[in-house]
C-alpha cells in the first residue's frame, strides 16, 4: 500500500538532500516536496515495503507517516 511520508534529513547531509531524495526515487518513491533549508523530504512509498522504515537510506534521521490532519467537526 502506498503511504504518503516525511523523512527528516540528518544536519550533516543537508548539502546532499537531493542526493537522498533520488535515492528514494530508486527505491520507487514519487517525491513532491525537497525542502533544502529545512531538511524535509516529502513523498509516497512505492507501496512494495512492509514499513516505511525499509525506506531509510542514509542520510535520512527518521521517516514517518504524513496523516492529514482536520479540524474538529470537519466531515
Amino acid at each position: 500500500m502506498k503511504r504518503n511520508f516525511i523523512a527528516s534529513v540528518e544536519e550533516n547531509a543537508t548539502g546532499r538532500i537531493e542526493q537522498i531524495a533520488g535515492e528514494l526515487r530508486q527505491q520507487g518513491c514519487t517525491i513532491k516536496q525537497v525542502l533544502k533549508l529545512s531538511g524535509i523530504i516529502t513523498g509516497s512509498s512505492s507501496g512494495k515495503e512492509s514499513k516505511l522504515e525499509e525506506l531509510k537510506v542514509s542520510g535520512i534521521k527518521y521517516i514517518e507517516e504524513d496523516r492529514e490532519a482536520s479540524a474538529l467537526g470537519d466531515d
